[in-house]
């Protein structure tokens, strides 16, 4: 049994003693560990990456506060159904413990109950049930995430990663990568680039407009698949995890990159552009499930751009993999020298993908929403 983690469990509120404890090595992040007590209950414990988010506990303040909320909505509903994290506070009440390592470092620990008979999956040929139902459990539990949020009061959450789908701001970054070209790269893709250049303005509808004509709300801001917990049993979403960039901002960024990392047909260093692209058929399913949930809460503008989400998040991603190539690799992990240069180009080739497709996106998400109006899901 691992010695450090026991001593950490021990600070925690458990009722119980380890019996076990497994590290689970699927985080990009976080350090995660598996811990059962003797009376058969189990938690997981989770180092948090203090190189990535730098305040901690204003990251646990912020998902305290989110759970809460949740936690209360689903007592007035009397939803047994739903789930959301459940923070064990230390035996001094706090939502982190403070360990110093040998070279005298701070890192900071928390705890949270494990939701049982559920799974989590990296796509959906995974899922036990066909790709259209398991998209559309997706995006209803996203959906369902943000209505049951829709009403928090946003200026309680503080940005733990300022600008993070600050579209300018992303756009800036690569010129400035282009303007020092420490590697030599920077020119080896001139025609993308340049037509990089000719989509920034219309990739930052969404940012300028946040605040005005988009209201600002509660955003997840990672939902990549694997950050549902889905029912083992029925695959229909019963939570959504990973809150470490819980804070405000507009849910089309939460829309635009769901979409983009569950219903392309390929992971982001496909090589071969013939598998690259944006699956419609399941992109429609993610659309009815989402907006089931959360259509009754969009304002206009918000349906207008849904679309237009889809793009700007892949587009932003594109421009995070090149920046991150020309600059020398110093932010994404790589696994062969060219790895950032593939993932860009993968990411490109959606990109141009999703602008082919955007009109018949368009059309469904208003076809869809009047349908739904009609049937009084929408309440205005």
């Amino acid at each position: 049994m691992n010695e450090k983690i026991k001593n950490i469990v021990e600070k925690f509120n458990f009722e119980g003693n380890p019996v076990n404890i497994v590290e689970n090595s699927q985080g990009n992040i976080n350090s995660t560990y598996m811990i059962t007590l003797d009376n058969n209950q189990k938690f997981l414990i989770q180092k948090i990456n203090s190189y990535v988010f730098k305040e901690p506990y204003v990251v646990m303040r912020n998902i305290d506060l989110v759970t809460e909320h949740i936690k209360k909505k689903l007592r007035e509903n009397k939803d047994t159904t739903h789930k959301t994290l459940n923070i064990i506070k230390t035996k001094d009440n706090q939502n982190l413990f403070t360990y110093i390592n040998g070279d005298g470092e701070k890192e900071y620990y928390r705890a949270y109950e494990f939701i049982d008979n559920c799974i989590s999956y990296n796509n959906f040929d995974e899922c036990k049930i066909s790709k259209e139902k398991a998209a559309y459990n997706a995006g209803k539990c996203f959906g369902f995430f943000h209505k049951l949020l829709s009403d928090f009061p946003t200026s309680m959450l503080v940005d733990t990663i300022p600008d993070f789908h600050n579209t300018p701001k992303r756009f800036n970054d690569l010129l400035m990568s282009i303007e020092n070209n420490i590697t030599n790269r920077a020119f080896r893709h001139s025609i993308e680039i340049i037509d990089l250049i000719s989509k920034i303005k219309e990739c930052s509808i969404i940012w300028d407009s946040l605040g005005k004509n988009i209201p600002v709300r509660v955003t997840h801001n990672d939902t990549k698949l694997n950050n549902i917990l889905m029912d083992k049993d029925t695959n229909e979403g019963v939570a959504v995890i990973d809150l470490d960039t819980v804070m405000k901002g507009s849910v089309l960024f939460d829309i635009g990159d769901g979409i983009r990392s569950a219903c392309s047909n390929s992971f982001e260093d496909e090589l071969d552009p013939n598998k690259i692209f944006l699956n419609l058929e399941i992109t429609k399913s993610y659309l009815n499930g989402y907006l089931e949930e959360m259509g009754p809460y969009l304002e206009k503008d918000e349906i207008t751009y849904i679309g237009l989400s889809i793009k700007t998040l892949t587009y932003e991603l594109v421009l995070r993999f090149l920046t991150d190539y020309i600059n020398g690799d110093i932010y994404f992990k790589i696994k062969y020298p060219e790895h950032n240069k593939d993932r860009f180009m993968n990411q490109y080739i959606l990109l141009n993908d999703i602008n082919k497709k955007m009109e018949e996106i368009d059309e469904y998400v208003n076809t869809l929403y009047k349908k739904q109006k009609n049937n009084q899901y929408i309440k205005k």
